[in-house]
């Protein structure tokens, strides 16, 4: 009796283990695309943030190249957005991901000026056309964080999540800050003797962001040629003239494999 007893609860446990295990699943693949979506719109939302209108005329969102970078965290590929003014490359806006974080991964873009936006303003918007190569040689090597901005992560709520510019106002403490590959001390958290404030009872939080700029800005400044010139990897979903500024764009196939 009491064998058929536990052989029932046993099969009914195994039963309801079963069913919920498969709405569970259910409600994964069902919202998935969903979940993935709001992502990308939250992440196209944030890029005339952390590139201004003025440092770019075209849109943002439909140029784009996709790489794959130990430098930008993660084993996964990363999009990298293209600004460019009366023609000219100017900035670049690229999501990396911080792997290092106190509960995970922590996703951001990170909003960079490059070479011809100061080139730009130095010749007071003359035609760029004209200008020597001998002439651009000066700005070859300046970029300037135009703004960083957190796109999800997992960090604890009331200590890592004060990297949020909804809850604090630390992620623009990146903004119009000058980077040189020459001079990296300064692109710590205070605590490991850089300039960037670490978080009362939490510095991994802090530290993993400022490390995950600091080695996306590497990226970026040796591989700047190679990013602009690379192919468009962003394509409209709908029709280029009913699109309005935040849809959706995907990528091909085609990835620019460590640049």
């Amino acid at each position: 009796m009491m064998k058929d007893s536990l052989t029932k609860n046993g099969l009914m446990l195994g039963a309801f283990a079963v069913v919920t295990t498969a709405l569970i699943s259910l409600t994964f693949y069902g919202t998935k695309d969903k979940i993935e979506q709001q992502k990308q719109q939250k992440l196209l939302s944030v890029l005339n943030e952390v590139v201004p209108s003025e440092f770019h005329d075209n849109p943002l969102y439909a140029n784009c190249t996709q790489v794959t970078a130990t430098e930008l965290g993660a084993k996964k590929a990363h999009k990298v957005y293209r600004a460019t003014l009366n023609g000219k490359p100017s900035a670049l806006v690229l999501e990396a991901t911080a792997p290092d974080g106190y509960s995970g991964d922590i996703d951001l873009v990170v909003g960079i000026s490059v070479n011809a936006s100061e080139f730009l303003n130095s010749k007071n918007n003359e035609d760029v056309n004209k200008v020597t190569q001998d002439e651009r040689k000066p700005f070859e090597n300046k970029m300037t964080v135009l703004g960083v901005r957190v796109i999800e992560h997992k960090e604890t709520p009331g200590l890592g999540d004060k990297i949020e510019l909804a809850v604090s106002n630390w992620i623009t403490t990146f903004s119009n800050r000058s980077f040189s590959n020459d001079n990296l001390a300064p692109w710590q958290v205070k605590k490991d003797g850089g300039e960037f404030d670490q978080f009362t009872g939490a510095t991994i939080t802090p530290r993993a962001v400022v490390g995950a700029v600091r080695e996306a800005l590497l990226y970026a400044q040796a591989n700047q040629s190679a990013l602009f010139s690379a192919p468009n990897t962003c394509q409209r979903k709908d029709n280029a003239n009913t699109a309005e500024p935040n849809d959706i764009y995907e990528a091909h196939p085609q990835q620019v494999e460590e640049l």
